[in-house]
This record gives C-alpha cells, sequence and structure tokens, in this order.
C-alpha cells in the first residue's frame, strides 16, 4: 500500500545508505522500499531487488520503470538469493513473517554482506486494540476458519530481536518503534487495499468475491460501517543489525561499532607459543623458562 511509504523511507533513512553503494531488497512485492533505496544511493548504486511472486516481480518492474530508475535490477528469486554478495545492505520491509526459518534466513545473509554491511528489516507490531487488520484477521477467522491466514507479525521486541538475529551471526545496533498516521477515505477503501496486498490477495482470491464480501462486511459492522473513515497509526518495529566488531553508519549516529554477540562463542582456538609468551613475561629475566615450553617454528 502505498500509503505505508513512510515506513519504508524510515527505515532507508535509518540505514544511512550512500550513492554508489549496493543494496539487495529481499521479498520486495510492489517495490515502494526499492525506489527509495534507488534514489538514496543515485545512479552509481546497484540495486537488486526480489521476490518469490511472479506477479509482485511484474508489479515491481512497472514501477521501477516508471521511476527510470536504471540502478534497479528485478528478479524473481528466493530471499535467501544473495547474488554476487558484498552488500553495503541487505533490507527486508514487513516481509519476514512469511519464513518459519528466520534465522536460518539471516544466515544466509550475513556473509554477503560487505565488511560494514547492515541486514534492516520492517515488521509490524506491538498490535494495537482495535487495529483495523487485527479486525480483519478476527473477521477472516470467524467466518472462514479454514482458510489459514499466516500471522503478518513477528516477535518485535529488543530481546526477541537481538536473539534473533545473534542466533544468524549479527549484533543488532538499532531498535525503535516507527508510528504514522494512516488514512483511508472509507472502510470499503481500507478492503480494497488490503487485497491488493500480498496477503490478502491470495486470501481474496481462493474465498471469491462473495465469500470476502461476507468478511467485509463483519469487519464493517465494527468500525461504523462501509463508509465510515478510517484514521489510525500502526506500529512498526524497526531494526538493524551488523557483523560483531564493525563500524557501521546509521543515521542516528555517525559511527557504531557492533557489540559482540551475547551468546555462546565460537571455542578459541588455543596459540601455544603466546601462552608460553604470556607466562615468560610475568617472570624475571633470570628465571629458567618453564620446562614446557614449545619452541616457536621458524
Amino acid at each position: 500500500m502505498p500509503r505505508f511509504t513512510p515506513y519504508h523511507l524510515d527505515l532507508v533513512r535509518e540505514l544511512a545508505l550512500s550513492p554508489g553503494q549496493r543494496v539487495l531488497v529481499t521479498s520486495a512485492g510492489p517495490g515502494s522500499e526499492v525506489l527509495a533505496v534507488a534514489r538514496a544511493l543515485g545512479d552509481r548504486g546497484v540495486v537488486r531487488a526480489t521476490d518469490a511472486s511472479v506477479e509482485m516481480v511484474r508489479v515491481c518492474e512497472a514501477q521501477v520503470a516508471k521511476a527510470d530508475l536504471k540502478s534497479v535490477t528485478v528478479e524473481r528469486a528466493d530471499a535467501g538469493d544473495v547474488g554476487d554478495g558484498a552488500w553495503n545492505a541487505i533490507l527486508c520491509a514487513f516481509g519476514l513473517w512469511q519464513f518459519d526459518d528466520r534465522v536460518a534466513l539471516i544466515k544466509k545473509w550475513t556473509p554477503a554482506l560487505s565488511a560494514h554491511g547492515k541486514v534492516g528489516v520492517l515488521t509490524w507490531g506491538p498490535p494495537d486494540e482495535g487495529d483495523p487488520f487485527e479486525l480483519m484477521a478476527v473477521a477472516l477467522k470467524e467466518l472462514e476458519p479454514e482458510v489459514a491466514q499466516k500471522r503478518t507479525r513477528i516477535e518485535g521486541d529488543r530481546e526477541s530481536m537481538q536473539r534473533m538475529f545473534e542466533d544468524a551471526g549479527l549484533s543488532l545496533v538499532r531498535h525503535t518503534i516507527l508510528r504514522h498516521t494512516v488514512t483511508f477515505s472509507s472502510a470499503e477503501a481500507f478492503v480494497a487495499a488490503l487485497t491488493e496486498g500480498c496477503t490478502w490477495r491470495r486470501i481474496s482470491e481462493e474465498l471469491g468475491a462473495e465469500r470476502l464480501g461476507r468478511v467485509a462486511v463483519r469487519f464493517y459492522d465494527q468500525v461504523g460501517g462501509p463508509t465510515a473513515p478510517l484514521s489510525f497509526d500502526p506500529a512498526a518495529t524497526l531494526a538493524i543489525a551488523a557483523r560483531p566488531g564493525s563500524d557501521v553508519e546509521l543515521a542516528v549516529r555517525p559511527s557504531v561499532k557492533a557489540p559482540p554477540l551475547s551468546g555462546p562463542q565460537l571455542p578459541e582456538i588455543r596459540d601455544e607459543h603466546g601462552d608460553w609468551v604470556k607466562r615468560i613475561e610475568r617472570v624475571e629475566p633470570w628465571d629458567e623458562p618453564p620446562a614446557d615450553a614449545p619452541r616457536k617454528k621458524s
């Protein structure tokens, strides 16, 4: 939905992208964030946008062509397809919910980052009471329980995000909640826009017009009727991660060193000669070196 473009713009701004950089946009959907990234990188930048849906690729390609952005290539590919790698940033806006094993996905991104590369994600939540998205989901569950709707929210609190990234070998460097006021002239306009998105597009195709209409009527009953205007400010969680120890640039700070992972570390490789050097540094010069001192290889 174009109304959610401000969230995409926030993500691009927070990542502090620079002209000429290389950026991979996964689960690109219609491509709102793709356009924002391309404009931030300029003509010398490289943008690769991917989506597993043929229809979303078609829509994104049309958007890119209309904007006349020569630096963008759009491909049908899984989110784990990192292409040539060495990306200055990898983005996934509102797409992580599609993947059951998100850690496995991010593990594919981690080695594809440049030395100072960043991963930036957006996910909806925390949820608000009376959120139109939630009300539509409830109406669907009540009237069409056999139609599976995958939750479009994942655990977005700081602890959950930190754990997800660390399990994939990255350190969380930014976590914040975004809100923008979203308005629709009517509840009908909201439903029409919603069913154009990738999640509800599939549901509407499965249900057909008549069954979807019944779900919409149940939703209208909750919001004051089909002609009632809607205005709400849905919360979205933004998170950015980077390689542990790397220096990265963010909009909020010009230079941030990604912290070490807080979880279990890889076992340290023992340097026997180095250990011995540390031991003899603690004895007086006239003391004999330890009998078990290994010889340094020439």
